[in-house]
């Protein structure tokens, strides 16, 4: 998911110039998880993983918000072990209109694919340009970006909603559709110990501050009912209103990953720029 929260002048004045209500809340921070198998069916073919997680938030309300995200794992199929590489590097800008990406994947420190792009929304309507090899224009209807979808789930939070969906697009696979995200929140709570697999250390950044539990269902958009459908892609983690997460459990549908966290570091904020 990492702003500090701007003065009331600022934020009148980044309203009347477009900037989207609520990336003020979001703290800039560099996050590491360490990562491990909870289960894997047997089909899966998986006798072992393990990895780290090093997420990575940067920029405020006026600018943009930009995320790195890298995640590596070693991997047991029980004849051989290999390692997977993905990098990820998004940017949303302030009024969630404009977004850009590029996603790398190495197996073994070999490239296995790279994508990259950027998409505007218009009218709610978002269009995609793929760039490289695959350059070509995609129209993929109503959504949002992810930061938006970060920030509008938060505000649903402290609303008491409980239950809310979007449509999404995060530039993730082949960056060619949308995807159709299904929320449930549960009531704030204050977690003031370690979390399985979590450093001692974090625990000081959290004591006394609320989180909600969130889960996060994802499904292929062009499915009539998601009610019925198998998400592709589930997790539930806890969700602070400066936007870290804590215990991020990633749920396939062959296997389940918990990622913990034991590392944060918090960046100082850039004071927004306001032009009169």
């Amino acid at each position: 998911m990492k702003i500090l929260v701007a003065s009331l002048s600022v934020l009148l004045s980044t309203t009347s110039l477009g900037f989207a209500a609520g990336f003020e809340v979001l703290k800039p921070h560099r996050a590491i998880y360490d990562v491990t198998l909870e289960n894997a069916e047997e089909r899966s073919g998986i006798k072992g993983m393990k990895g780290r997680i090093v997420y990575e938030v940067q920029g405020n309300e006026c600018d943009g918000i930009s995320i790195r995200y890298r995640f590596v794992t070693t991997i047991t199929t029980g004849r051989d072990d290999f390692t997977t590489d993905q990098q990820t590097a998004t940017y949303e800008s302030p009024d969630g209109k404009e977004f850009s990406f590029e996603t790398k994947s190495f197996v073994n420190d070999q490239a296995d694919q790279k994508i990259s792009g950027s998409a505007v929304r218009l009218d709610d309507e978002i269009t995609v340009k793929l760039k490289g090899e695959n350059a070509r224009e995609l129209n993929l209807g109503k959504g949002i970006f992810t930061v938006s979808h970060l920030v509008d789930i938060l505000q649903d939070a402290k609303a008491g909603n409980r239950f809310v969906t979007h449509d999404v697009f995060d530039g993730s696979g082949d960056a060619d559709k949308m995807l159709n995200s299904a929320s449930v929140i549960g009531s704030a709570k204050k977690i003031d110990e370690p979390l399985k697999g979590e450093a001692e250390k974090i625990v000081e950044d959290f004591k006394g501050k609320q989180a909600w539990p969130i889960t996060m269902s994802y499904f292929n958009k062009n499915l009539d009912n998601t009610g019925e459908a198998l998400p592709i892609y589930e997790a539930s983690f806890f969700l602070y209103e400066n936007g870290v997460t804590r215990q991020l459990m990633m749920k396939y549908p062959d296997y389940q990953l918990r990622a913990a966290l034991t590392d944060i570091e918090y960046y100082k904020a850039d004071a927004c720029k306001i032009e009169n």
